[in-house]
């Protein structure tokens, strides 16, 4: 067992550095997590709806959903564009995220600074500057998505190397 798990940590430390070394490839694999998901789940609906139905809670509705599930799944899986779009969409959804967060940092930050509490308006040019610094960074992503590409997927890949020299040091204790 303790040969099995620090070659399987090696294993998962080299994918790790195979990710980080091709973060955008890493990062596109997320539609296709998503359409598996899709698939097993409408798999799995599909499998329990009789049994569900049998207890009253399960309609026609959610076999409908079960369904409707597989197909976008295959169509996802099958389609490049639809793939690339997911992946696009994620993107942007994560820059419009950092440019409303920057924004909530810079009025908390105000709001501490106009508080009576001493301790809590202390530090709040670091938060103003902090919340610019943020709201910068999702600015730069909406114009530059492949940014966030990139980032998400070398952070993955530094997590996975991570885990993987964790499961060789384990095997060594072993």
């Amino acid at each position: 067992m303790k040969v099995v798990t620090i070659i399987l940590g090696v294993l998962l430390a080299l994918g790790g550095l195979y990710c980080m070394f091709t973060p955008i490839a890493t990062y596109s694999t997320i539609a296709w997590l998503i359409g598996i998901a899709m698939i097993v789940e409408g798999v799995g609906s599909i499998i329990t709806w009789n049994d569900r139905r049998k207890l009253g809670q399960a309609s026609g509705l959610m076999l409908a959903e079960a369904i409707i599930s597989i197909v976008l799944g295959v169509f996802l899986l099958g389609s490049f564009v639809l793939q690339f779009s997911v992946d696009l969409f994620i993107a942007y959804f994560i820059a419009i995220w950092l440019v409303i967060a920057g924004i909530a940092r810079i009025v908390a930050a105000v709001n501490a600074r106009n508080s009576q509490d001493q301790q809590t308006a202390s530090g709040w040019v670091g938060h103003i500057v902090l919340g610019v610094l943020i709201i910068l960074l999702g600015i730069l992503c909406i114009i530059n998505p492949l940014s966030v590409m990139a980032g998400v997927g070398m952070m993955l890949g530094i997590s996975i190397v991570v885990v993987g020299v964790d499961l060789v040091f384990l095997g060594l204790e072993m």
